[in-house]
């Protein structure tokens, strides 16, 4: 897809793609966490009540559209980013509070599938967002595991880079477009798909145009150095992490978000990096 392109008809190639692939931190090591340690329990939005949500006595001043699979729609995921981007007791914010959350999690969704409803939907510039986050590939490494890594990792960054576009909806204007942060995955209860994750990974940060930030750390906050392997104490099963997992996904998320308020964020400890159309905001 071009990314001036805007119409309904969907790409031949992702279409074929759709095909094929359906067929600083905090110091976490040693540290049992509740989810809900530090939140800012007023501040827990009512997930029932649709996609997006503000408090009512918050001034709304942005819009956040958070989209990938089954770990978006996550409820601890969900509200720990949430309460970071607006609890006004959490100081260790640049970003300003008032930003309302409208969440696209998609159980069981793909690289592919994922930008197939992104596109449909128009979802980022297409609802007002001023910041999209994307984290997706979970399901494509699960679903494709005698696939050759290279090329599965090659077809989902193609479909996130398609994604990338849709959710800009053809603004370059830095002023206007949203600002678009993309997540690394975390990894898996097996040695063979956590290393096929990374792989997937490093094409991403290597590869994706037209983003502001990208983050791996979800994969490296999850992994296990002894066994190679996420642990086993951030997981839930083999490939959704618990709510501990889950509460330091949220904070990577946010911190990847700050970081384009607070450039000291980004730094290859954080595991988090400029892309190739970041802008310093104020």
């Amino acid at each position: 897809m071009h990314l001036f392109a805007r119409n309904k008809t969907l790409p031949l190639r992702a279409a074929l793609l759709c095909c094929l692939v359906l067929c600083s931190a905090p110091a976490w090591a040693g540290t049992s966490l509740s989810p809900w340690d530090n939140l800012g329990t007023s501040l827990q939005p009512d997930l029932n009540g649709g996609a997006g949500y503000l408090r009512e006595d918050i001034e709304k001043r942005f819009t956040a559209s958070a989209i990938g699979d089954s770990l978006t729609a996550n409820s601890v995921l969900r509200n720990v980013f949430y309460d970071r981007l607006n609890n006004s007791e959490f100081t260790y914010r640049s970003i300003p509070g008032g930003t309302e959350v409208l969440n696209h999690g998609l159980p069981g969704g793909t690289t592919a599938s994922i930008f197939n409803s992104a596109w449909a939907g128009d979802w980022g510039a297409g609802e007002g967002a001023n910041f999209v986050v994307i984290m997706a590939g979970t399901n494509d490494i699960d679903y494709n595991r005698g696939d050759d890594i290279n090329a599965l990792a090659n077809a989902m960054v193609a479909n996130v880079q398609d994604l990338v576009y849709s959710v800009l909806g053809g603004q370059t204007d830095p002023n206007s477009r949203p600002s678009v942060i993309v997540m690394g995955i975390p990894c898996y209860i097996d040695a063979d798909r956590t290393a096929r994750a990374k792989v997937y990974n490093d094409k991403l940060r290597s590869s994706l145009k037209h983003i502001e930030i990208f983050s791996d750390a979800n994969w490296y906050d999850t992994y296990d150095a002894n066994d190679k392997t996420a642990l086993y104490s951030l997981m839930e099963d083999d490939k959704h992490p618990n709510d501990d997992g889950m509460y330091r996904i949220a904070e990577n998320w946010f911190e990847a978000v700050d970081a384009l308020y607070n450039p000291k964020r980004i730094s290859a400890d954080n595991h988090v990096y400029k892309g190739d159309w970041y802008v310093q905001h104020k």
